[in-house]
């Protein structure tokens, strides 16, 4: 019997560059949170996909890349997938001419073509929103799919381009485009629930037990009430990388192993998969 699901683990491989880029900072005591996830975190969870026999997928900021060498390289050695995520976690901006927005486009490509080979083809917003340009300099660039919302938690779908968010009457869909969208959420997200950031208001810090349970009721619904789908986890180094989350991580990846019709795989599999039994490409309005 073929597998029904896909379980996609996948990590955003932040380090250094989400606190020297979009939060600004120069603080050691949080720039260290990065440099753990760099040099320790990142580490302990290739070591554990290693003998589980898991692949999955990264997406690499290129600063991460050009900060931690080593263990990116050691990454894309492994045959785990290498994603977009920004050079220095920047998000699309409006306020950015295009060539300005391309520019850092092609030079985080560049950092994951020079340590995998290959040009990616999965990409994850770092920030932002995924609008029309960007959307349009992701097809043109020859990414397939994109990891950053989720209209249906467990199916892929087509990316719209055209949407007209009337207030004067229904909401206005458009017209489906290349490019493949796979879940994000963020109660799949490892951030809310264990990232605590003084002073941000959010408290982090639950417990690995709690979020096991969370995850593993997702998994179950997934399952058990529709039998087929995608399953798609995001966790970042710094944060998953943490010994008792590392158990937590553990004890999942052991618990849908149990499961028959099961397979995990890196979110360009998904796509592929999805774009094959979809009729191959959408065509661009």
């Amino acid at each position: 019997m073929p597998n029904t699901i896909r379980v996609c683990l996948s990590f955003d491989f932040d380090a250094i560059s989400i606190w020297v880029g979009p939060k600004q900072t120069r603080s050691p005591n949080l720039i260290s949170r990065g440099e753990f996830g760099g040099r320790v975190g990142a580490e302990r969870i290739l070591k554990l996909l290693a003998a589980e026999n898991i692949q999955s997928t990264w997406f690499i900021p290129g600063h991460t890349i050009d900060t931690f060498p080593e263990i990116c390289q050691d990454i894309a050695d492994a045959g785990h997938e290498i994603g977009y995520h920004g050079y220095c976690h920047e998000g699309p901006s409006s306020k950015r001419a295009l060539e300005e927005e391309k520019a850092i486009l092609l030079r985080a490509i560049e950092c994951i073509e020079r340590i995998s080979g290959t040009r990616p083809v999965g990409h994850r917003l770092p920030g932002g929103n995924l609008g029309e340009r960007w959307t349009r300099l992701l097809i043109e660039h020859g990414f397939i799919y994109d990891s950053s919302m989720a209209p249906n938690d467990f199916a892929p779908t087509w990316h719209r381009l055209g949407d007209n968010p009337r207030t004067d009457g229904p909401y206005e869909f458009g017209e489906p485009v290349d490019l493949v969208i796979l879940p994000f959420d963020w109660n799949m997200d490892d951030a809310p629930y264990f990232s605590y950031e003084p002073g941000s208001g959010r408290p982090g810090l639950r417990s690995p037990a709690e979020v096991l349970e969370i995850w593993k009721d997702e998994f179950d619904y997934l399952y058990q009430r529709l039998g087929k789908g995608v399953y798609v986890l995001t966790m970042h180094p710094q944060t998953t990388g943490k010994g008792s989350r590392m158990l937590m991580l553990e004890r999942l990846i052991h618990y849908i192993k149990q499961h028959e019709n099961v397979e995990f795989c890196s979110l360009r599999d998904a796509a592929e998969e999805f774009r094959t039994t979809h009729h191959g490409r959408q065509s661009l309005r």
